[in-house]
């Protein structure tokens, strides 16, 4: 059974570094949904064949249910966004 798995910093050259290992390693991910500021929301990646729109990230988003939330989007975005994530039940890689 595949993950959900979320990547917030998305667009970050450390964001696509987790991207491309998720997809090197095989990690079975059923759902992956990627977030980043206003500047990049919107735009189009490629992920294991599939263009992947950047989502906004906003505080009800990390609410939904995942198994992994990744997190590399500095210190501030991290210290607000990855609670609320964690306080709805997600587990959160920082």
């Amino acid at each position: 059974m595949g993950l959900k798995v979320g990547v917030v910093g998305a667009t970050g050259a450390v964001g696509r570094k987790m991207l491309e290992t998720l997809a090197e390693r095989g990690v079975k991910v059923d759902s992956l949904r990627c977030f980043a500021s206003e500047r990049t929301a919107g735009q189009l990646i490629d992920w294991k064949g599939q263009q992947i729109t950047i989502e906004l990230l906003s505080p009800e988003v990390m609410k939904e249910p995942f198994d992994y939330l990744l997190f590399s989007a500095g210190g501030s975005v991290s210290e607000k966004y990855a609670a609320i994530a964690q306080e709805a039940g997600n587990t959160v890689i920082d």
